[in-house]
């Protein structure tokens, strides 16, 4: 279903967080990338021999904390990958570390990560447009994601893979503490870059059917039975996901992540 424009909007109800969720990927992974470093866990205690008895190994002592990367550093490396004052300040709110580990998996997934992303809030709401019996999203509703595609085409994709690799012990670290032991975090990265990357660009307007007075539904049954995280990419407009999904291959491009093919780009 869609929004309805006349529905009241409550904050659970935050329509913009899943938008904005579809490319957290690029908007915040630096500033998750840079605040934890995972260093190595100190030696184990040495084991006093007992006679007769055979030994036993030593039990791996529990891993320090995390040291945090110094401002400066974090600087220099969000200056590499964007310049586009959005960017930064998204970049920057609350614990990006697990924000970062969590939003890729509900997209790997096909969940809204709403719940992650209430600090990006659209002013205006979902609006349509009516000619004859035909209803479709209007040009407006698309507008409203305009700065968000602009500071994702901004990002430096091979600059931001550089982040990656470097601090991918602690994404991956990040991502098995979410109840994942032993999975790959480059696995789930490809798995949600090629998602967003699929989501069909239909041509001309995007109809919509529903009572005014209810939520809308896509007219077409093909892209009505899509999931959460597709219809979202679909509400941000043609023009506004054909960069969002340009900059997923990119990256995923610049990753070079194993068994991850980009989507070919459609004519």
């Amino acid at each position: 279903m869609l929004e309805n424009p006349d529905e009241p909007r409550p904050p659970k109800r935050n329509t913009t967080a899943v938008a904005f969720g579809m490319v957290v990927l690029f908007v915040v992974a630096v500033g998750a990338l840079l605040y934890y470093y995972r260093r190595p866990a100190p030696p184990a205690p040495a084991v006093a021999e007992k006679a007769a008895a055979p030994s036993a190994p030593a039990p791996s002592p529990p891993p320090g904390p995390p040291p945090v990367l110094d401002a400066a550093r974090l600087k220099a490396l969000l200056e590499a990958v964007s310049a586009n004052p959005a960017f930064r300040s998204w970049a920057a709110q609350g614990d990006v570390v697990r924000r970062w580990v969590v939003v890729t998996d509900n997209l790997a997934e096909g969940v809204s990560p709403r719940r992650q992303l209430g600090f990006l809030a659209l002013a205006r709401p979902f609006a349509v447009v009516t000619h004859g019996k035909t209803t479709a999203i209007a040009p407006a509703s698309y507008r409203r994601f305009d700065e968000f595609a602009d500071a994702v085409a901004s990002v430096d994709a091979k600059a931001l893979a550089a982040a990656y690799r470097e601090a991918h012990a602690v994404l991956e670290a990040a991502y098995r503490e979410l109840g994942y032991p032993g999975a790959s975090f480059d696995r789930v990265t490809a798995r949600a870059l090629v998602r967003i990357a699929s989501v069909p660009v239909p041509d001309g307007d995007l109809r919509v059917e529903g009572d005014p007075g209810g939520p809308y539904a896509f007219a077409d049954p093909r892209l009505e039975v899509l999931g959460p995280v597709e219809k979202q990419i679909l509400r941000m407009g043609p023009e506004n996901e054909r960069k969002l999904q340009a900059k997923a291959r990119e990256i995923l491009d610049a990753l070079a992540l194993p068994g991850a093919e980009p989507p070919k780009r459609r004519p």
